[in-house]
């Protein structure tokens, strides 16, 4: 509470507002009207402000001056109330120069006073009056710390004169710091660090950011030491210790020192500083201060360590890295340039990049370059350059500008490698694709790939002449839509294509995979669900019994595997690989024909020759040796039956197997055709035949035996259907008309088996037929064969008449087994005939060039 001297008329200040005064104060009142010209002694009376209301200036200046200089160096104030006629605040009631007033009186108001005003008018005084007693407190303890001082140095009176001087200086330069405030606000907003200490270590002042660093912004920093502040601060304890370590040794060195000090930081971030420490003595040596200067280098040395991080990666790549001028000259080279072009650094620095180039592309690097300069980059181009050895490798370049920070193009940098071994093996894969297209397209069997959703996306040649259609008709559609039909319309096919055989009896799952339970997911139609399965379970699958459609709408039945197609462990597609069976299925059906006739070929003449056997058993025809002799006949005529029919199956399977064993020789072809005409020439005597024979001279290479097997079979079929008298002409004939081979082609039906009807062509250990070829005919007069059975009499059991095989004792296998001899020999053979009038059944072999042909 502050005392506050009220030195006032009554009469002239009868409503002085002095309640609120009293409330927050002690107010002295003395009434100056009751003797005006009384002194009063003031220095009696202690008081903070004092109230006047003298009318006259010149009356209380010398006593206000007075007391003010016993109060000095204390500021005592004084508000001085004068009355007005127009109590405005504007006018002044005094005359007096500003600077009097100034020496005197600290603030007046104008009567009368209004309670607000006169409160903050004594406020402001007493504030003033109170910020003056401090600094004469601390004027105080600073002359009682400085005699302390002092007296412990010189005397008192030194170390007083010594202490006004620094309060003097000090008072200097607070007048100057306030003065030059700018100062403060040029290290405020400077980046850098700035910190002043004086000669005992003891912070006097520092900048926001070194303040920011060690978080002390809200911390009156000034007169302590680092491990004061780092009290105050635990977290920075270290890094100020560490501070005050190297001021030591700045002090120590006693001149300008410099250094890295790393400052971990609260938000959990490493600050880095490029410190400069400047110590200052006095004249006498002593320490006086130190000035701290620091500079964040983080980002820089951040930098530094990425730069020579990158260097390191330049270095150790084995991609050619190469920086050059716009010109193209060479200013940077790595190791891996120097593996993949065999220039060391020393020797192609300051060399054009064109000394890379082949001769044979002398304009590529200037166009690059051009590029370059237009602010272009290149990716990945693949090209050809040269090496140190003369080499020529082939690179892929990743070439970009070199730009300063104002995005100006000025060099050009460039990465190099070597792709060489890729090219290769991009060429071993590309020539292995190839071989793989070329298998697929070659292959015989359809083969299918498809997606995980079941839609078609390859197919082979094969697969498209099986589906009757183009590739585009198939490509990314389901396989359902195709080539699959519903299982109704799949069973419908199958039994009009074989009825005997079992159809849709079940897909097996292939060797090796367990059978999966069906999913849940799968389609109702087992037709295409073998398929889906696979796609939703990964199992592979071979399924023997289904039928696929073409694109005009017919069928064929199939086997088809279906695999799945695995990438990373998922099932991304399969491959479905199919066989048209219908020839297999038709060789089913004639093996069971086959077998139904051999069968019944067997046991009839087993019939009679059980039946014969059994009567002679019996003794009944004992008493008839005619009768008995006939059943004997039988029974022999029979059993050579039996042996001719085994022997001509036995025939059809030893030529297939021994063909290719067998010992080929150069053959004459009359020697042949005479050599059989000798053979049959007494069965034609018997039949009353005539035997005419025409042979011609030529040479071929062929299995003699199986030649004049044949020749004897045609001559021996020819006698037995002449009549007694006819004549049966066997004759040769060198021929080149095309229009004969075409319809030689056209009567004969290949096989590769001699039990199978499939249509093939020669088998592919015989040479290819020349242009020179002798067609050999051998002709009878017999009754003929009609035009609807020319082919059919090739087939295995087959007669013209099935009376035949038991009036001429045939076995129907005779035909068979001429005409594989002939296309085991590379040859055709048909048959020409007029009914009633008789056959002539033609055979073409190939013969040897330099073989001569001469009619004998």
């Amino acid at each position: 509470m502050s005392r506050i001297l009220l030195l006032v008329d009554r009469h002239q200040q009868p409503n002085l507002p002095l309640a609120h005064l009293k409330t927050e104060h002690e107010v002295i009142v003395i009434d100056r009207a009751l003797d005006p010209n009384s002194e009063f002694p003031f220095p009696q009376i202690a008081f903070d402000l004092c109230i006047l209301d003298e009318s006259s200036f010149d009356r209380i200046g010398p006593l206000v001056e007075g007391l003010k200089a016993a109060a000095e160096p204390i500021f005592l104030p004084f508000l001085l109330l004068s009355q007005s006629q127009t109590p405005a605040l504007f006018d002044r009631p005094f005359s007096l120069p500003a600077k009097q007033l100034e020496r005197t009186i600290d603030d007046l108001i104008v009567s009368p006073a209004e309670p607000v005003q006169l409160h903050l008018r004594v406020e402001n005084l007493l504030a003033r009056r109170r910020l003056s007693l401090e600094l004469h407190r601390l004027q105080e303890v600073i002359k009682e710390r400085t005699f302390t001082e002092n007296l412990l140095i010189d005397s008192l009176l030194t170390a007083n004169e010594k202490l006004q001087r620094e309060i003097a200086k000090r008072a200097e330069v607070e007048a100057a710091r306030q003065e030059n405030s700018y100062l403060d606000l040029l290290m405020n907003a400077m980046p850098d660090i700035v910190c002043f200490k004086d000669g005992e270590g003891r912070w006097q002042e520092a900048n926001q950011a070194i303040l920011e660093v060690f978080e002390l912004e809200q911390i009156d920093y000034r007169g302590l030491k680092d491990f004061q502040l780092g009290e105050l601060s635990s977290f920075y304890r270290e890094a100020l210790q560490a501070c005050e370590v190297s001021d030591r040794e700045a002090w120590e060195k006693g001149e300008l020192s410099r250094g890295e000090e790393v400052i971990p930081r609260s938000n959990g971030t490493v600050k880095i500083y490029d410190v400069i420490k400047v110590p200052v003595f006095h004249p006498d040596g002593r320490r006086k201060s130190i000035v701290i200067l620091g500079r964040d280098i983080t980002e820089y040395k951040q930098a530094r360590d990425e730069l020579v991080r990158l260097a390191s990666i330049v270095e150790s790549s084995d991609d050619g890295i190469i920086s050059k001028t716009l010109a193209g000259t060479i200013q940077s080279w790595n190791t891996g340039a120097q593996k993949i072009y065999g220039y060391c650094a020393a020797e192609i620095k300051g060399q054009s990049i064109e000394i890379l180039a082949i001769p044979e592309r002398p304009k590529e690097m200037p166009q690059i370059l051009e590029n370059i300069r237009a602010g272009a980059s290149i990716d990945h181009y693949e090209t050809v350059h040269l090496r140190k050895d003369g080499q020529q490798i082939d690179v892929s370049l990743t070439i970009s500008p070199i730009k300063d920070a104002t995005g100006t193009v000025t060099g050009v940098s460039t990465i190099a490698r070597d792709i060489s071994d890729s090219k290769r093996v991009e060429k071993a894969f590309e020539q292995l694709r190839h071989q793989t297209e070329m298998i697929l397209f070659s292959a015989g069997e359809g083969i299918c790939g498809l997606n995980k959703y079941g839609k078609v996306t390859f197919v082979n040649p094969a697969a498209v002449r099986m589906a009757g259609c183009e590739s585009k008709q198939l490509i990314d559609r389901p396989l359902y839509e195709s080539l699959h039909r519903s299982q109704e319309e799949s069973s419908k096919a199958i039994e009009q294509l074989s009825p005997a055989t079992q159809i849709n009896s079940g897909a097996e799952i292939a060797p090796g995979c367990a059978a999966p339970p069906t999913p849940a997911k799968l389609l109702p139609n087992r037709v295409s669900s073998q398929i889906l399965a696979t796609l939703e379970d990964g199992e592979a699958r071979r399924v023997t019994d289904e039928v696929f459609w073409r694109r005009d709408g017919s069928s064929f039945p199939v086997e088809y595997v279906v695999a799945p197609m695995r990438e990373q462990g998922e099932i991304i597609g399969a491959v479905v690989t199919f066989k048209d069976i219908t020839e297999q299925l038709a060789i089913e059906r004639m093996k069971d024909e086959f077998i139904s006739v051999v069968s019944h070929e067997l046991r009839t003449p087993m019939t009679s020759i059980h039946g014969a056997l059994g009567l002679l058993n019996s003794g009944v025809l004992d008493a008839y040796p005619q009768k008995a002799k006939r059943m004997l006949e039988i029974a022999v005529t029979n059993t050579d039956r039996l042996v001719r029919l085994i022997n001509d199956i036995l025939d059809l399977e030893r030529m297939e197997s021994n063909y290719s064993t067998a010992i080929k020789q150069t053959c004459n072809v009359a020697e042949l055709m005479l050599q059989a005409a000798d053979e049959m020439q007494g069965m034609a005597q018997q039949a009353g035949v005539t035997l005419s024979v025409k042979p011609v001279g030529a040479k071929l290479q062929a299995v003699p035996d199986r030649l004049i097997q044949t020749l004897t079979n045609l001559l021996s079929n020819a006698i037995k259907f002449s009549p007694s008298g006819a004549t049966v002409w066997l004759s040769a004939e060198l021929n080149h008309n095309p229009d004969l081979v075409e319809k030689a082609g056209q009567k004969s039906v290949s096989s590769p088996s001699l039990l199978s009807p499939e249509n093939a062509a020669a088998p592919p250990h015989l040479p290819v037929p020349s242009s020179r070829y002798i067609v050999i005919a051998v002709k009878d007069q017999g009754r003929g064969i009609p035009a609807d059975k020319l082919e059919m009499v090739f087939e295995r059991f087959q007669q013209v008449d099935a009376s035949d095989s038991r009036q001429k004792g045939g076995t129907g296998l005779g035909l068979a087994i001429c005409r594989s001899i002939v296309q085991q020999h590379g040859g055709r053979m048909w048959v020409e005939s007029v009914l009633g009038e008789g056959s002539t059944f033609f055979l073409s072999l190939p013969v040897l060039r330099e073989g001569l042909a001469t009619e004998s």
